[in-house]
């Protein structure tokens, strides 16, 4: 009897330094730092949504420039909501639907036929500029040393969320750089975008890195501009959704696309 007991007691004290141990294991886990939560966000960055804001304002009109893309797949294929938005004329806003894939091409449905074109001649932009953009943005991919030392970290539980504010003029230039680069629909829109870019004065850079249980939750990023007295250029971009079109393909009926009628040029 005092052996069984004895079996029994030592029995007991291994369950209760087990459980220790496991609740021990899941207390465990480290808190991160700044370097590792942006490692995380790389690392879980593959597909999602993506917007490009380029806003024009004085203190009686504005202008604004939209992209919308939902992006994935392998390789990745790009989906194309843009808007013109102009607060004194609506025959001067417009829309536009379209798919871009590795092919160098861009798709739009037609309703009955879907037409294609080149990416580069009817927008300016190509694929690869696209993927630069969006997938290997420098200020999520491989943020200057300015930025990564401006962030500010706070954590809630697994949710940790960086801010930076920044007054650096050439991380301001790189961040605009592919927006203004890719958020355009004409080979002469980005020219246009440069000019403002070199005739006004760079103010400040806002952006905000969320990390979620591990993976990335969302990044947006923030330029203001001052041009003259009057007027005042933004420049933003953000993700969202982050892995929710990871199998993302290219409608079937965009594979019989017809080649974009030309426009006649003679009035």
């Amino acid at each position: 009897m005092k052996f069984k007991k004895l079996l029994l007691s030592i029995g007991v004290v291994a369950a209760l330094i087990s459980g220790g141990c496991s609740k021990q294991k899941k207390q465990a886990e480290p808190i991160l730092t700044k370097i590792q939560v942006i490692k995380k966000a790389q690392k879980t960055f593959k597909s999602g949504q993506a917007k490009q804001v380029v806003s024009l304002r004085t203190d009686t009109s504005s202008q604004v420039v939209a992209s919308n893309f939902t992006f994935g797949g392998d390789p990745t294929v790009f989906h194309l909501n843009y808007q013109t938005e102009n607060n004194q004329s609506k025959k001067n806003s417009h829309s536009m639907d379209e798919w871009i894939s590795n092919t160098g091409n861009l798709y739009i449905n037609g309703q009955s036929t879907w037409y294609k074109a080149e990416v580069a001649k009817t927008t300016g932009h190509t694929y690869a500029d696209l993927l630069d953009a969006i997938l290997n943005n420098e200020m999520l991919m491989d943020p200057p040393s300015k930025l990564i030392n401006a962030y500010q970290m706070k954590r809630s539980g697994r949710t940790y969320t960086l801010t930076a504010k920044i007054t650096d003029k050439e991380v301001m230039k790189a961040a605009v750089a592919p927006i203004f680069q890719t958020n355009t629909q004409s080979q002469q829109q980005q020219k246009i975008y440069n000019k403002l870019a070199k005739a006004g004065k760079f103010q400040d850079m806002t952006v905000k890195l969320v990390v979620k249980g591990n993976k990335l939750a969302t990044f947006k990023y923030n330029v203001n501009l001052k041009i003259g007295k009057l007027m005042r250029l933004s420049a933003g971009q953000s993700y969202a959704n982050i892995g929710s079109r990871d199998f993302l393909k290219l409608p079937s009926n965009a594979l019989d696309a017809k080649p974009l009628p030309k426009a006649n040029k003679k009035k």
